[in-house]
């Protein structure tokens, strides 16, 4: 449960996006690590919906 391929994949993009803010402050662009932060959350939920709303086996249960 703990080591599924989905945890680590979500743990590895969580990292992947704060070491692309953090580069992004470095490197002088403090607004592309504000957009990260405020596009990628909503990016994610808006998916997330697309798909249960999308899933044929959830609609065949429901």
């Amino acid at each position: 449960m703990l080591f599924e391929p989905i945890m680590l994949i979500g743990g590895a993009s969580i990292i992947g996006v704060a070491m692309l803010d953090k580069l992004a402050e470095e490197y002088g662009f403090p607004w592309l690590g504000t957009i990260v932060r405020l596009i990628l959350p909503f990016a994610g939920y808006a998916t997330g919906i697309y798909f249960i709303e999308t899933n044929l086996l959830l609609k065949w249960l429901l």
